[in-house]
């Protein structure tokens, strides 16, 4: 990813974020946005998501984003000087669950070497 649409990134996500906090249509999701995808003509703008409660399904929530998108674009375009306003696509971010998932493996082999060292120790 080049500098400029690294720095377009960071500040879609910036105002996205502050669109989000003061929207009342999303219905109590507790969201992040982990980051921001600017594609290379600036025209697309790929936001990964992350729900902190659990409480709503995912389709569900990418519906809610999705009702809000065209308002927040129109809000995007008023704040951020370029030359096109960036569509948004909204994805959930599964970087965290892969995260859990891997160190639940590793504690996984951790308490297996333990529990071999603890039989060896005993013979």
């Amino acid at each position: 990813m080049s500098e400029r649409t690294e720095r377009m990134s960071e500040v879609i996500r910036r105002e996205l974020s502050t669109l989000m906090l003061r929207e009342i249509k999303l219905e109590g999701l507790l969201l992040t946005i982990a980051s921001v995808e600017t594609s290379p003509d600036m025209k697309h703008a790929y936001v990964y998501i992350s729900m902190i409660e659990q409480s709503i399904s995912r389709g569900k929530a990418l519906s809610i984003l999705n009702r809000c998108k065209g308002e927040w674009q129109g809000e995007l375009g008023k704040r951020v000087s370029t030359k096109f306003t960036p569509r948004l696509h909204f994805q959930f971010d599964d970087a965290q669950e892969r995260g859990d998932k891997v160190m639940a493996v590793l504690q996984e082999i951790e308490r297996q070497k333990a529990a071999e060292e603890t039989g060896k120790k005993g013979e």
